[in-house]
């Protein structure tokens, strides 16, 4: 099928694929994949994979050498890394066409042989793919569309499908039907019924199998498909990885909110579950704008939303069980805050780096959920400056992501008598700005240093030190000491 609308396609990358067909007189070029579906959808795309049919793994090899630097990646089934000069870009997946088969059947990532076949026809190559949106190949010298499986009438139906039987094609390699789950999200695509029936079939398998002592998806790959799926979509994340059975299987502290209630004159918008959904479709409403302009919240922001009432489930009380005057569920923030580092290495969520949403930092995230209810503790209007500036100022990263939590968490606490919460958020800015206005460059330099204080008063290290470090912090701020000499006079007083 003949294509004339692929204008995204970079000159540069054409010219090159020319040049490849030019001096190998036999060779077929194809750009594969992802790339030929964000072409489709029109969606920006950095990763660009190419298949070379009719040339031998060595001359290939030779050919990309000599117009560019390359990495052979697999030798025994020819994939290159190839960074063509001139070509500012990603490195380029350059491979032969391939076939593969299970090799035991597992379902172990990767855990199939793969075999690269210079004269396949590139239909098989593509019948080999994961889903049909995937499975489509772009012919780059007439700009012919080979595309075996209907995957363009799925991208145009918005469906995510596999190639040939989901489970047969998932057992081949169980990280499948994650990346189903994070295609969805990133496409707002849905998935249809015999594809999200295996996926739900191998949730269990796919999340906590294990072979010869080894996870049958590594904990690496659920964190990549996990992040990515929650930073596209958070609610669609939240909502698929659900019904799929993976939010149970990894993360339980989350599905065990479903159920909890709430007291109703604050949060008439349900149980803790539901709560949480509202939290994480905080994020496109237009007064997260109002708030934070067109900045996309971190990874650290959305996990730490996701958990941020995690420890409500083990701190709850009830007027009929425990006696109290409303349902309460105090401590939670700290309760939820010592179970995230158990969460981060569990599932090796660090290991998965993003350039636009960063990394996710253990101690960040806990931070963020043991502070969430900041507000909630009194009025910004009242606060210390040392308070607003240890908390806002002192990192203002992590001030920031602290302010966006909070602003989630508001956002979907729904008072029954319809009262709106985020304008406290709208006191706290107005307080950081009047206690930024005492700071030089948004920093405060300590007037003493630990060591000084260490020698002044003859302490030893330990918590004292710190104390009395925070003391003069709130004593700058205040204005009540601006000398070395008054700054040793204060602390003298406070010891």
């Amino acid at each position: 099928m003949a294509i004339t609308q692929f204008k995204q396609i970079p000159r540069n990358l054409k010219a090159i694929t020319a040049r490849l067909v030019q001096d190998l007189s036999f060779a077929r070029v194809y750009l594969v994949g992802g790339a030929v579906r964000d072409l489709i959808l029109e969606r920006p795309t950095k990763d660009y994979d190419l298949v070379v049919g009719s040339v031998p793994i060595p001359k290939l090899e030779r050919w990309l050498a000599d117009h560019g630097q390359v990495n052979l990646v697999g030798k025994t089934f020819g994939v290159f890394k190839w960074q063509p000069a001139g070509w500012a870009g990603e490195a380029i997946d350059v491979a032969l066409p391939r076939t593969e088969h299970v090799s035991v059947g597992s379902g172990q990532y990767r855990d199939f042989k793969i075999q690269s076949q210079p004269d396949l026809p590139i239909e098989d190559d593509l019948l080999r793919r994961d889903f049909t949106i995937n499975a489509l190949a772009l012919d780059l010298e007439n700009n012919n569309l080979i595309d075996p499986s209907r995957g363009l009438s799925d991208i145009k139906k918005g469906i995510i499908r596999t190639v040939g039987k989901p489970e047969k094609r998932f057992k081949e390699d169980l990280s499948r039907t994650l990346r189903g789950l994070r295609q969805a999200c990133q496409l707002n695509f849905k998935i249809e019924p015999t594809t999200l029936e295996a996926i739900t079939l191998l949730s269990q398998k796919s999340s906590n199998g294990r072979r010869t002592g080894d996870w049958l998806v590594p904990r690496e790959i659920i964190a990549r498909e996990l992040l990515k799926a929650l930073q596209a979509n958070p609610v669609m994340a939240l909502g698929l990885f659900d019904k799929t059975g993976f939010i149970a299987q990894l993360l339980p502290e989350v599905e065990t909110l479903r159920g909890v209630p709430q007291p109703p004159e604050f949060h008439s918008e349900g149980d803790v579950w539901e709560h949480t959904k509202l939290a994480l479709g905080s994020f496109e409403v237009p007064e997260w704008r109002e708030f934070f302009g067109k900045s996309k919240p971190s990874l650290n922001v959305i996990l730490a939303t996701l958990l941020h009432d995690i420890g409500k489930p083990v701190t709850i009380k009830t007027p009929l069980k425990d006696k109290v005057d409303r349902i309460r569920t105090d401590g939670h923030d700290v309760a939820g805050a010592k179970m995230v580092p158990d969460i981060c290495q569990r599932l090796r969520l660090t290991s998965f780096t993003n350039p636009e949403a960063g990394q996710i930092n253990t101690d960040t995230v806990t931070w963020l959920v043991q502070n969430h209810l900041l507000l909630a503790h009194g009025s910004p209007e009242i606060f210390k400056p040392a308070t607003v500036y240890r908390y806002f100022l002192k990192d203002q990263i992590k001030g920031q992501e602290l302010q966006q939590v909070i602003f989630a968490d508001m956002h979907a606490t729904r008072p029954h008598d319809g009262r709106l919460l985020t304008p406290k958020l709208t006191e706290l800015q107005n307080r950081i700005k009047e206690v930024s206005k005492k700071l030089t460059s948004g920093k405060l330099k300590l007037l003493l240093s630990g060591e000084e204080i260490m020698k002044s008063f003859n302490i030893k290290p330990g918590p004292s030190v710190g104390l009395l470090l925070k003391k003069l912090e709130e004593a700058q701020l205040s204005s009540l000491v601006k000398t070395k000499r008054q700054a040793i006079n204060y602390l003298k007083k406070q010891i």
